[in-house]
């Protein structure tokens, strides 16, 4: 197993939003969820082969577009200063994504519907670090070519990858300051918060290149609770970038692969 990192500059504030969630309290993740850095890398290709985002307006059949099975991103987590703004703006009565979408896009109210006030938290972050896991070294460097390119990241937001490590093998020790979030019922020590982390689950297709325009055969989420560590604690996990990424994310996310074929 080979692990890469990603260094990835925000560009304004941004939203993650924490689903299960209530339509009028919009809270962020503290952290880009490894769902959200999978579905931004896929973006990434896109704008490295000169494509735009496929169209995903009103009407159209929900589609996925994220990377191969054989890439495992466990996210992207604030480096130097950060904090959680919240506030106060007016959004959508009925919250789906299309009417979200259609507010931001066209600048009107949604159809059939009234604006009314949400409170609404922005993450604000300097810089992130991040980390995509796969079994060959050559899949890795693929992502060293998307260097400097951005797109929208998060419900609310846009980044760009600023730089990327090389791949280095991953190597399992104990560490006793987690950078990421671990599993909630192994965690006995004080933390930032708990936060449900999903997977994509597959159906048996094969995944698309990620250059591909094509959707990827993601038919739904799985779910577990993490909490995010604050100050020490023993765990299993791996060094990156002189940051300790905690084995309990990894295993919950790799079995994600248990379905379908890797092209």
């Amino acid at each position: 197993m080979y692990a890469i990192a990603l260094r990835i500059r925000p560009t304004s504030a941004l939203t993650f939003r924490v689903l299960p969630g209530s339509i009028l309290d919009i809270a962020t993740y503290p952290f880009v969820p490894p769902t959200t850095l999978s579905g931004w890398l896929r973006r990434l290709f896109w704008a490295q082969e000169g494509l735009l985002p496929p169209d995903q307006r009103e009407g159209n059949t929900p589609r996925f577009y994220v990377l191969p099975r054989r890439y495992l991103p466990l996210g992207a987590y604030p480096v130097g200063e950060w904090r959680v703004h919240r506030t106060h703006r007016h959004g959508p009565r009925t919250f789906t994504h299309s009417e979200f979408s259609r507010l931001r896009r066209e600048g009107k109210p949604p159809k059939g519907g009234d604006l009314q006030l949400h409170t609404w938290e922005y993450l604000l972050a300097e810089e992130f670090l991040g980390a995509v896991l796969a079994e060959k070294e050559e899949d890795l460097r693929r992502l060293q070519g998307l260097v400097g390119y951005g797109a929208k990241l998060g419900k609310e937001g846009f980044a760009y990858l600023e730089a990327v490590g090389e791949p280095l093998e991953v190597r399992l020790e104990e560490g006793d300051a987690p950078f990421t979030p671990v599993r909630a019922e192994a965690w006995g020590g004080a933390i930032q918060g708990a936060y449900p982390l999903y997977r994509f689950r597959f159906g048996e297709a094969e995944d698309p290149d990620p250059a591909s325009p094509d959707p990827s055969p993601v038919i739904g989420y799985e779910g577990a609770y993490f909490v995010l560590p604050r100050g020490r604690g023993l765990a299993k996990g791996f060094s990156l970038e002189g940051r300790f990424f905690a084995w309990d994310l990894v295993e919950f996310l790799w079995a994600r692969a248990s379905g379908g074929s890797s092209s």
